[in-house]
């Protein structure tokens, strides 16, 4: 195999095909990796019959899925960096997990959720839990931060919601 390159005619032709087959496996691995983050953002089926939901800060969704958004806002000065949406048949939310960075400091987003919940069960400096529309919400302020991260100086926001048990 070695000897097939001793010819600079040979080997010219290795670095030709290098060159033109580096950059379309490149392209193709990004269209892909991109249609996979856009699809799971619009839902996937899941094994309730209902969409599963996933939405990282990179896959380019600008609104929260529908039965999530009926639930919670998205407070001012605050993204969303990750959410994950599990959906029944019914489109109710079966669970669902959030990551969010802001601005302001906890007790601040704790002020703009807490009218919304009712009753409020947990109020405290890093923690807000409540009742919403048969939803059991925990708003909780996270204080460690990982390496994959977006935000390192904001406040950190960690979202839980299930159904409320009867």
């Amino acid at each position: 195999m070695i000897e097939f390159f001793h010819t600079k005619e040979r080997l010219r032709f290795l670095l030709y095909v290098g060159a033109i087959a580096t950059p379309i496996l490149l392209i193709s691995a990004w269209v892909v990796s991109s249609m996979e983050s856009s699809a799971a953002a619009k839902g996937e089926p899941n094994d309730k019959g209902g969409l599963h939901y996933r939405i990282q800060e990179k896959s380019g969704a600008k609104e929260l899925p529908p039965a999530l958004a009926a639930l919670v806002a998205v407070p001012p000065n605050t993204a969303m960096t990750d959410v994950s949406v599990d959906t029944d048949g019914a489109g109710r939310v079966t669970s669902a997990a959030v990551k969010a960075f802001s601005t302001d400091d906890f007790k601040t987003v704790a002020a703009f959720y807490k009218p919304t919940l009712a009753p409020v069960t947990t109020d405290s400096a890093a923690s807000l839990e409540g009742v919403r529309d048969g939803y059991e919400i925990r708003i909780s302020h996270e204080k460690t931060f990982f390496d994959n991260d977006p935000y390192k100086d904001r406040t950190k926001i960690e979202y839980t919601i299930n159904p409320a048990k009867k």
